[in-house]
């Protein structure tokens, strides 16, 4: 799969999406929608760490009986959002439905993930 078929397959339009580094950066959005034509499901979120200044989650999602668990993490290192717990949720949730639709292997990444993959840092 290469970015044009993922925008075919998902109708992306060319906002949702940008090369950075040699990979392709998806929005956030961009991966909720991918997530509900899939019909990737939340199956369960767990704390594992959280402080004031650092958040880590465990997020488990489904997909036809398929599941996979991602730590999503954020703390004032890796986080321009102080709002860890809400940046935590969103990294965990777009890493387990990136890694449901086998994206990662083709250099395919949310910008949620750090925030070096955001538009404007390339």
């Amino acid at each position: 799969m290469n970015i044009k078929d993922l925008a075919k397959k998902y109708e992306l339009k060319r906002e949702d999406f940008w090369e950075l580094h040699g990979n392709w950066i998806l929005t956030h959005d961009a991966v909720t929608r991918v997530a509900t034509k899939e019909q990737i499901e939340l199956v369960g979120i767990e704390s594992i760490y959280q402080t004031d200044t650092i958040c880590r989650f465990l997020v488990t999602m489904s997909k036809a009986g398929h599941k996979v668990t991602s730590v999503g993490e954020a703390d004032n290192k890796t986080s321009r959002n102080p709002y860890y717990g809400c940046m935590a949720e969103k990294r965990g949730i777009d890493r387990c439905v990136l890694k449901l639709i086998r994206a990662y292997e083709y250099g395919i990444k949310s910008e949620i993930e750090a925030d070096d993959f955001r538009r404007d840092n390339g």
